[in-house]
């Protein structure tokens, strides 16, 4: 493998946000606050057009995981927001529908980030009734058993948390599999009673086909300056219809509707979207959707493939995840793109991935993302958590995130693979003596 002057700076940190954005979602923001930049609250024109462009947005992003109702499609500030909603309106409505002190049971996976970690910890740290069951993850690559979801089902259990794909190992869960699952015990229905399925599309939707339906999912939270390819600041939860009566909210103000009601009000999507929107946000977000609405996920996923793929031939990792292109270097999760959406993690025999990460940037131009990623619990399944003391010193950092996105080419996969190995010879032991 040749490696090139570093003509330009290549983005692999599409995990993080996805760089390059269509060229629409730029255009249509810069349009929007050059012509219109009202809130979409108000009887004026503006205000009824803006309206009409955030309600566009909210059918595309509906039509893209078969919601039913675009109504329930809730924009927050990410996915984050989204999730905090879900995890904190379920456990409030619960908590108080059983009322106090009686158990509560939550399953959530190993695999999950601190999106929902976070949220839960805070909840059960207030709540002494409610228990947490994180279900484990194969050590190898990441993936959850549908029956040990299974068999972390109590009488009790009033939500079920899925990351639907790994931040860490790309590895993509079978979300189907795990909703029929939690089907059983009434997931995917939206009536009173039951558990609810929550899933985290923070990586896979963009990435890999996502149906609310065929998934059973009472919620979904999603990214909209991931996969969706939007600007930050963009993202939220899809509702099931009728969840919304098991959700409570987490935040009240002016909505622009019942405004001489000092009570909330509660129909969707009032009943979560408090305050102005993020107008020119949703607006970018918007195209970004309407972008891949037109490619297509099928398109965009078989792409990707192609890329993964052409990655697995230039490092050659083995079944272990030795990559014999890059000796000193291994691949975390699985080593085929079967199951597998773009996002690759590595973890070097002697370098930090912070090291690695930097070398990659300063003599290459390769952007990428060493750490834990906000996903501790992940790590510490696959030994490369500080709390892995049988692991290599070098491995207790984290790892090193090359995730990919819709705009990167064949020559930038070579390229950074070709820099990989080329950090790889410059540091391997013999080199080093």
């Amino acid at each position: 493998m040749n490696l090139p002057s570093p003509l330009k700076r290549r983005y692999f940190d599409n995990a993080a946000t996805s760089f390059p954005k269509p060229p629409a979602v730029a255009a249509s923001m810069a349009r929007f606050m050059t012509e219109n930049g009202a809130s979409g609250r108000g009887a004026y024109a503006e205000a009824r057009a803006a309206g009409r462009l955030i309600r566009q947005c909210r059918e595309r992003i509906a039509r893209l995981v078969n919601l039913a109702s675009p109504e329930h499609v809730v924009f927050g500030h990410n996915t984050s927001d989204g999730l905090n909603l879900a995890v904190k309106g379920v456990l409030g409505h619960a908590r108080r529908r059983l009322g106090p002190g009686n158990p509560m049971h939550v399953v959530a996976t190993a695999m999950e980030h601190n999106s929902v970690l976070r949220p839960l910890n805070a909840m059960r740290s207030a709540d002494p009734g409610l228990r947490v069951t994180f279900v484990s993850a194969d050590p190898g690559t990441g993936m959850v058993a549908p029956e040990d979801v299974g068999r972390a089902i109590r009488a009790e259990t009033v939500l079920v948390c899925l990351n639907h794909a790994s931040n860490v190992t790309g590895v993509v869960q079978d979300v189907e599999a795990i909703g029929a699952v939690c089907g059983k015990h009434g997931a995917g229905t939206g009536g009173a009673e039951g558990l609810l399925y929550l899933v985290d599309a923070a990586q896979s939707l963009g990435h890999w086909p996502v149906d609310m339906e065929a998934a059973h999912a009472d919620l979904l939270a999603f990214p909209g300056h991931k996969g969706l390819l939007g600007p930050t600041g963009t993202g939220g939860l899809c509702i099931r219809s009728g969840v919304e009566r098991r959700l409570d909210t987490i935040r009240e103000g002016g909505t622009g509707s019942s405004s001489e009601d000092v009570a909330h009000p509660q129909g969707l999507p009032d009943k979560y979207e408090s305050g102005s929107h993020n107008t020119v946000g949703i607006v970018g977000l918007s195209e970004g959707v309407a972008w891949l609405l037109d490619r297509g996920v099928d398109a965009c996923r078989s792409d990707e493939v192609q890329l993964i793929d052409r990655m697995f031939a230039e490092l050659q990792p083995d079944s272990n995840g030795r990559c014999a292109g890059a000796p000193g270097l291994r691949l975390l999760g699985p080593t085929t793109s079967e199951r597998r959406v773009g996002v690759l993690t590595f973890v070097h025999d002697d370098l930090r991935a912070q090291e690695l990460a930097g070398i990659l940037e300063a003599s290459y131009g390769v952007l990428t993302r060493a750490g834990l990623h906000c996903a501790p619990l992940a790590h510490e399944t696959l030994g490369t958590s500080p709390n892995s003391t049988g692991s290599p010193e070098s491995h207790r950092s984290g790892g090193l995130r090359l995730s990919l996105g819709p705009f990167l080419l064949a020559e930038d996969i070579d390229y950074a693979c070709a820099a990989l190995a080329a950090v790889c010879r410059e540091h391997a032991p013999t080199a080093r003596n």
